[in-house]
């Protein structure tokens, strides 16, 4: 019964032309959707060098650039949207680009003219712009880098300056200065100065971060070819050569850290809810103790 309505269904729309006309709308919608989708990318893409353009301007903006030291707050935000935006390949011509205009320029050859210290200070701001930059890279990026680059890739030394600079970034901005309140640096007594005593691993969060920007660098210290990461850029002596045993060190004063600073505190007035989300605080502090405990296989921080 069901296949002869169906039958006579198809007569039906067949006398009246509809099958036709529904067929040649079929057959014509995957060039419909190609179209869309072309369309789709080509906004899509415009849209991306829009933000790039944005991001860029901001960055060279003499306002945004105003203080560096010791993290150029004001100009992170674009750098993070440029990071996200930029292809690999874009990526490794920018800090090309820059790394050579580093190593090249000289006071009295760049345009428009300036003094001695304005000419220092956009030298700096440039640095800090790559340094942000290669900071914020996603991790895809930064692995699309390394496939192309690595085994002799025509930009092999930008690729081991990208990482190097992406080290100083987590590490010595991120991890010392912004989280822990160090001087990444060691002094004479081989200790870390204090920057800033308020700043400890006292929440979850806190924690989390120090752990996710270690093991950004402790990716690039395990690399086949980390004794090689190293920013060969003029005049800035401050970055060194990467150290391979950076992460595990502070694997270590990360552990230390945080079993000194953190509280399971809770901020509820209400009694039951206050000491339900104390508990779960010490279950996850406990969960992210054993982790770093883990990684820094019991090395004692320096």
């Amino acid at each position: 019964m069901k296949s002869a309505l169906a039958f006579i269904l198809i007569l039906a729309l067949t006398s009246c032309g509809q099958i036709t006309r529904i067929m040649d709308g079929t057959e014509n919608l995957p060039k419909q959707i190609q179209e869309t989708n072309d369309g789709m990318k080509k906004t899509n893409e415009a849209i991306r060098k829009q933000k790039m353009g944005v991001a860029f301007e901001i960055l060279k903006n003499e306002k945004m650039r105003a203080n560096l030291v010791p993290i150029p707050f004001n100009m992170m935000s674009a750098a993070k949207t440029m990071a996200e935006a930029l292809t690999a390949e874009e990526a490794v011509l920018f800090v090309k680009n820059y790394v050579s205009d580093l190593n090249k320029s000289q006071v009295d050859t760049v345009y428009p003219p300036m003094d001695e210290e304005k000419f220092e200070h956009e030298r700096q701001a440039d640095l800090f712009m790559i340094i942000l930059i290669s900071g914020f890279l996603p991790e895809t990026t930064v692995t699309e880098i390394i496939e192309k680059e690595s085994n002799s890739g025509e930009n092999l030394q930008i690729m081991l300056n990208i990482l190097r600079l992406r080290v100083y970034f987590n590490n010595d901005m991120m991890l010392f200065m912004a989280t822990l309140g160090l001087d990444a640096n060691v002094d004479a007594t081989g200790k870390h100065s204090v920057l800033d005593d308020k700043s400890k691993l006292d929440t979850l969060g806190k924690i989390e971060k120090a752990i996710k920007y270690n093991e950004i660098i402790e990716f690039i210290c395990n690399l086949d070819f980390a004794d090689q990461v190293d920013a060969q850029i003029t005049g800035f002596k401050f970055i060194k050569p990467l150290d391979k045993a950076l992460a595990k060190n502070n694997w270590a004063l990360i552990s230390e850290r945080a079993q000194s600073d953190f509280k399971a505190q809770s901020l509820s007035k209400d009694p039951a809810k206050n000491e339900a989300e104390t508990k779960d605080y010490a279950v996850r502090y406990k969960a992210l103790i054993e982790k770093i405990k883990d990684k820094s296989g019991g090395t004692k921080a320096k």
